[in-house]
């Protein structure tokens, strides 16, 4: 079969972005959520019955989908999903072109996982050209759909899109609107004295924890955070002994045109919940591992093959606050070697990157160390950093053998920039247990410190994209040393306790 006459006569005339719903096959990004499943749908059966009387049993033929309500087409999108994709497009196309909804859902928002769905079929059946068509008519009904834009990078038919800029003027303005930071930390510049953190030249072990808002992880930290929960939260990480924590930047929301590397164009509103975190973190007593290069773009405009306007807006951020003695170092960027990993990019590619980073900052700012988080392969750039930060989810005695490796491959000293256990179905001993392993394993081998993952867990309205709210629960939502209602678990009087003398 192949596809409905539609398929090459609708590009174009899509355009405007929609949600994502749950796709069948869907590469994930490290951390993040997966998508909600897709409602069911509810109607009436789509296929007549023979008439009783009649003297022979001969089928009345099935309803096309033009002369089906939009109850039947309902229920027939909801007996076709995950069975027959061509139908399903069909389906969804009809129902696109009534404005019709099924569950009190939009249905164009069914259109993107439609068509992609359809692309991997068509893929399993080594119909390549009509794959392409299918995930291109998936991007032209969401333009930001990573899964189909991944897809057609695989299979060399992705060409990127032309990169958004900014007028000089409209960045000069920009600049001008922005106030400039007030430091609001004191003291020294935290530096490394015989492979020991020192600030004025008293031992700083790192005792940290990684911190995004509890109601505003990843994307939503700098678009939708509340300083005043940001202090709140910040004076119970203070209070309950932590001396460190990490914090995280994404381009996306602190710049206009982010593609752009000539016409840095900063957001006032972003740069404002930044700077204030900062300092509600500086009159804290709190230093901040300050990550540079979080959630960046690998697909559309990858940052490691344009790599211009990344570097320029990490220059533009060092320089702004490179007078804060708040920040214990800078991180340029978190887990560089998933993105190769997942086959995003080459090892090489981050590698130089990487590189270019590193200087870039080093030029901005001679006040602070600089490092670079990485998930396993730590020491690619140990010759550029002034520490090795590594990040580590499995068994203590696996952490000892890693650190044994490490100290192998460079003579710079060691920091665990991430470690954490889940507390799934409230199994909050696993918790206490792991983190006692491995930070016994930290203390024994004489590391620069630790800094666990993470401070709160994280509702499921918090994790989700609209409309598709709230997502659904998993592992990544119970890292936290707190729960969502501020109550701390076990392992956090076990860190007091054992590791925060």
């Amino acid at each position: 079969m192949k596809l409905p006459s539609r398929l090459t006569s609708l590009v174009g005339l899509i355009a405007v972005a929609l949600a994502a719903l749950l796709v069948i096959v869907l590469v994930s990004a490290a951390g993040d959520a997966p998508p909600p499943p897709l409602p069911t749908y509810s109607g009436e059966p789509v296929v007549l019955l023979a008439t009783p009387d009649l003297p022979t049993l001969t089928p009345v033929p099935t309803l096309t989908l033009a002369e089906m309500d939009a109850p039947g087409l309902c229920a027939a999108l909801d007996a076709a999903w995950g069975n027959d994709w061509e139908r399903v497009v069909a389906v969804v196309d009809e129902l696109v072109g009534r404005a019709g909804q099924c569950g009190g859902q939009d249905s164009a928002h069914k259109r993107y996982p439609a068509y992609f769905n359809l692309g991997a079929w068509l893929e399993t059946q080594q119909r390549t050209p009509e794959a392409v068509a299918a995930y291109r008519l998936a991007l032209a009904a969401q333009p930001g759909g990573a899964e189909a834009a991944r897809a057609l990078r695989r299979l060399d038919s992705f060409t990127p899109p032309p990169p958004v800029t900014c007028e000089a003027h409209q960045a000069e303005a920009a600049q001008t609107a922005l106030p400039a930071y007030t430091v609001r930390g004191e003291g020294p510049f935290a530096r490394l004295t015989e492979d020991r953190f020192t600030i004025d030249g008293a031992p700083f072990p790192v005792m940290g924890v990684n911190y995004y808002p509890s109601r505003g992880p990843w994307r939503r930290f700098l678009t939708e955070t509340s300083l005043e929960t940001v202090a709140r939260e910040l004076d119970l990480i203070r209070e309950a002994g932590f001396n460190t924590v990490r914090m995280f930047a994404w381009h996306e929301a602190l710049f206009d045109c982010p593609q752009d590397a000539e016409n840095l164009a900063p957001r006032p509103d972003a740069f404002a919940i930044l700077d204030g975190a900062l300092g509600l973190a500086a009159e804290r007593d709190l230093r901040v591992i300050f990550t540079l290069n979080d959630l960046p773009d690998l697909v559309f405009r990858p940052i490691y093959d344009f790599p211009e306007a990344s570097l320029a807006q990490t220059e533009f951020i060092v320089r702004r606050y490179r007078d804060e003695p708040a920040i214990l170092a800078w991180d340029v960027r978190n887990e560089g070697d998933v993105d190769y990993v997942r086959g995003y990019t080459s090892s090489r590619k981050v590698v130089a990157w990487m590189r270019a980073a590193i200087a870039r900052v080093r030029a901005a700012d001679a006040n602070h160390l600089v490092t670079a988080g990485w998930n396993e392969h730590a020491a690619l750039v140990e010759d550029a950093v002034d520490f090795v930060s590594f990040h580590h989810w499995r068994s203590a005695q696996n952490l000892q053998d890693r650190i044994a490796g490490y100290r192998v491959e460079t003579r710079k000293p060691l920091l665990l920039e991430e470690v954490g256990y889940s507390t799934p179905a409230g199994n909050e001993l696993r918790q206490v247990d792991g983190l006692r392993a491995a930070l016994s394993v930290v203390r024994d081998e004489n590391l620069l410190g630790w800094v666990a993952w993470v401070a709160f867990d994280y509702p499921t309205t918090a994790t989700c994209t609209p409309p598709n709210c709230p997502s659904p629960d998993n592992a990544e939502h119970h890292y936290g040393l707190w729960r969502t209602d501020y109550t701390p678990k076990p392992a956090l009087a076990m860190l007091q306790a054992e590791f925060m003398e």
